[in-house]
């Protein structure tokens, strides 16, 4: 019979670190080893640790490998976990910090199964998501951009909404830039002119490039594998193709949450809570899971205390959606327009009001992809 070796393993671009624990004479046993940090120098050390008899079991912290090595190692017939860092328990008192310090914990805490494991995706459903998530790369720096544009405008004494008559006006609008040309070309300074002009330049170019990410990603949205998921999730209020598909390729199979709950705690929306000796505190959300739900979900529900109502352009979303799915959104709108008037009317913050109602949304989310998988 085999011996079982848990091993972790800590990847970095230097080297890869390993430690395997296995029981031997009724002890626990320790290997350390260290290889290149390539799949062909770690294969070959694990092939002399199968050869000598260990049936291996590998896990690696998620890093920006992702899981290519998890698919690589599975290829070579290798079982192995890819672990979630913020699952990883931390021990009172630790000063020191190593490589070999992280794979001894790493390898104990797998054999003891105290450890969250991360699905793989399905190759395709990770390019779908790399894609999305290099477009709010995208976006967030355009908006670092113009948050740029306009302190540098103001360092020069150039500002918007003191020139013009009306105070509502929004920035960046096709307005807005031409404005800035023309208070640009006004300077009489030449270094500015010319930072300026770089920055806009830099501008049309971060616009043109999530123009085009937008059709890429509404074209993949209209293929089989997606068509029906977003469908389900349009017909929501504040619910467009871009977060649909991030819900979508982020949440992956839905069916591994066998409770709304298990996908709020996915999302790092369970809240902390330190009560003791009869007195119950809970404070704001752990914020440990998947950032990218839950910045959707709270940006879908900016206004949710806005009357129940189908707009014009909700009402062209939800044409050619099955009843079902509209029934779903509809009680999503009226329950969350409920929770946010009951929480405003308590003296709640804003903030808090919007959050409460996105852990509300992920419910109705699980159900509507629930039934779109059935």
């Amino acid at each position: 019979m085999k011996k079982i070796m848990h091993l972790g393993i800590d990847v970095d671009d230097n080297a890869f670190h390993g430690c395997g624990l296995f029981e031997s004479g009724g002890k626990e046993q320790m290997l350390e080893f260290k290889t290149k940090p390539s799949i062909g120098s770690l294969m070959q050390k694990l092939g002399n640790l199968q050869k000598e008899g260990f049936s291996l079991k590998v896990c690696y912290e998620a890093t920006y490998l992702g899981f290519s090595l998890c698919r690589d190692l599975q290829d070579k017939k290798v079982h192995c976990d890819v672990i979630a860092p913020s699952s990883i328990p931390t021990r009172s008192g630790k000063t020191a910090k190593t490589d070999k310090i992280d794979t001894r914990d790493l390898a104990r805490y797998y054999k003891n199964g105290l450890l969250s494991i991360v699905e793989v995706p399905a190759p395709e459903t990770e390019k779908i998501r790399d894609l999305i998530r290099s477009r709010d790369f995208i976006a967030q720096q355009s908006r670092d951009l113009k948050r740029h544009i306009l302190s540098t405008c103001r360092r020069m004494g150039i500002h918007y909404h003191a020139s013009i008559p009306w105070k509502n006006a929004r920035h960046f609008t096709h307005g807005h830039k031409q404005w800035i040309e023309t208070e640009m070309n006004k300077q009489k300074d030449a270094h500015f002119q010319f930072n300026m002009m770089m920055l806009l330049s830099q501008l049309r170019q971060f616009e043109t490039q999530l123009e085009h990410y937008k059709a890429e990603i509404e074209k993949i949205s209209e293929t089989a594998s997606y068509k029906k998921k977003v469908k389900a999730l349009t017909c929501y209020r504040g619910i467009d193709v871009l977060s649909a598909m991030t819900f979508i390729v982020e949440l992956g199979d839905i069916k591994r949450f066998s409770h709304p709950r298990k996908l709020t705690s996915y999302a790092g929306m369970d809240l902390r809570e330190y009560s003791s000796g009869g007195k119950e505190r809970r404070y704001s959300m752990s914020k440990m899971g998947n950032v990218h739900i839950r910045t959707t979900a709270v940006e879908t529900c900016q206004r949710p205390n806005l009357t129940p109502q189908v707009s014009r352009s909700l009402k062209l979303r939800r044409e050619g959606t099955s009843p079902k799915f509209i029934e779903i959104a509809d009680r999503c709108m009226k329950r969350l327009y409920q929770k946010s008037t009951r929480m405003l009317y308590a003296g709640k913050p804003a903030n808090k009001i919007k959050v409460a109602c996105a852990r509300e949304l992920l419910g109705f989310v699980w159900e509507s992809l629930l039934l779109a998988e059935a």
